[in-house]
C-alpha cells in the first residue's frame, strides 16, 4: 500500500530542489532513503526545506539531497519536537576528538558573560562529567556516552534563546520569518510553526559559537 504522506513528502522536496537548481530532477536512491529517515522520525517538512534553502545559500553546487544534508540536521536537532540524529555513530570518533570539541563547547561557554552563561550551567556540569569519563576510561559506555552528548546538545539548545541578546533574538525571529515564508501556502501551518522554532536556536548556536557535540 502506498505512504500518501510520504510520497507527498517526497513530491514537495523533489519540487523545492527543481526550484532552486532551475533543472528537472529526482531523487537518487540515497536521496529517498534519506528523505525516507526523515519522515519516519517525524520531520516537518517545512524543516527540510528550510535546510535545503540554508545549504543553497551557502553557495555549494547542491545536485542532490545528500548535499543539504548537515543543514537539515543541524534544524532537525535543533528541537521543539521529534528530533532525528543519524549522525555517524560515537564509536567511530576518536577520543581525542571527542575530548576537542567539548573542550571547544566548555570553553566557548566559559567566555559568555556571566549573566549568559548562568543559563548553561546544566550542560557545564554534563560536560565536566563526560570529559571525565573521556579521561579515564579507555573503552567507555558508548551507548551511556551518547546519551550524555545528546543530553548536552539538547540543554544547550534549551538556554539559547534565553541567552541571546534582545537584539539578536528580534534579528533572528525575523529572520526565521522570512525563511519560511516562502513556504507558506504550501505547507500546513504547525509544521512552519516547528521550523522557526528550529531555525532560530540554531542561529543562537552559530551567534554564540557554541559546536554541536552529537553531531561530530
Amino acid at each position: 500500500m502506498k505512504d500518501l504522506a510520504f510520497e507527498a513528502f517526497v513530491v514537495a522536496i523533489e519540487s523545492h530542489l527543481r526550484a532552486r537548481r532551475g533543472v528537472e530532477m529526482i531523487l537518487s536512491p540515497r536521496d529517498f532513503a534519506l528523505a525516507k529517515t526523515w519522515h519516519d522520525a517525524g520531520l516537518g517538512l517545512a524543516t527540510v526545506l528550510v535546510g535545503i534553502d540554508r545549504a543553497f545559500e551557502e553557495g555549494h553546487d547542491v545536485t542532490s539531497l545528500v548535499f543539504c544534508r548537515r543543514r537539515v540536521e543541524e534544524l532537525a536537532a535543533s528541537g521543539p519536537g521529534p528530533q532525528v540524529r543519524p549522525a555517524p555513530p560515537v564509536e567511530s570518533v576518536p577520543l581525542t576528538e571527542l575530548e576537542s570539541i567539548l573542550g571547544s563547547l566548555a570553553e566557548r561557554l566559559a567566555h559568555l558573560a556571566p549573566d549568559t552563561r548562568a543559563c548553561f550551567e546544566p550542560p557545564l556540569r554534563k560536560i565536566r562529567h563526560v570529559q571525565d569519563l573521556v579521561a579515564v576510561a579507555s573503552r567507555p559506555n558508548w551507548d551511556y556516552l551518547r546519551g550524555k552528548l545528546r543530553e548536552i546538545d539538547d540543554d544547550v539548545s534549551a538556554a539559547v534563546v534565553e541567552a541571546l541578546p534582545p537584539e539578536d533574538l528580534r534579528a533572528f525571529r525575523a529572520e526565521a520569518s522570512r525563511a519560511v515564508a516562502r513556504h507558506r501556502g504550501r505547507v500546513d501551518e504547525a509544521s512552519l510553526a516547528d521550523a522557526i522554532g528550529r531555525y532560530l536556536v540554531q542561529r543562537g548556536r552559530e551567534r554564540l559559537g557554541l559546536p554541536r557535540v552529537s553531531l561530530i
